[in-house]
């Protein structure tokens, strides 16, 4: 069940034909994000947290939240960015726990104990 669940991933986020930071998606803009917990392990940056909808209107799903990983707090050296496919609406008022985690095989990621993290948005496809 778990290699079925692996592959159904692997297929969505090459279907998806998401890019981090793209301008062609719609960004949702009554999300409050809030950043819980920065980890670093020996293959990942982690960041986890969760999101409020503070508009009037429910998101449907599905939907994405995605961020950029630095290097470090100064923010000036790109190591990659992740997105999470929400597959659950969230209505008015409702928080909703998330986890982004970064790797690269071109990376020592326990290098980054310091790793910043920003450009954090909630968006849908157009």
């Amino acid at each position: 069940m778990k290699k079925i669940l692996i592959i159904i991933s692997i297929i969505l986020l090459i279907n998806c034909n998401n890019t981090i930071g793209s301008d062609d998606v719609i960004e949702l803009t009554n999300l409050e994000f809030t950043i819980d917990e920065k980890e670093v392990t020996s293959t990942a940056l982690i960041v986890k947290g969760s999101v409020i909808n503070t508009g009037i209107t429910k998101v449907s799903s599905p939907w994405y939240i995605e961020g950029m990983f630095y290097s470090d707090s100064n923010f000036t050296t790109i190591l990659g960015g992740a997105s999470q496919i929400i597959n659950v609406p969230l209505v008015s008022g409702v928080n909703y726990n998330w986890t982004l985690s970064f790797s690269s095989s071109d990376l020592l990621e326990s290098e980054y104990q310091n790793f910043g993290f920003r450009n954090l948005r909630g968006y849908i496809n157009q």
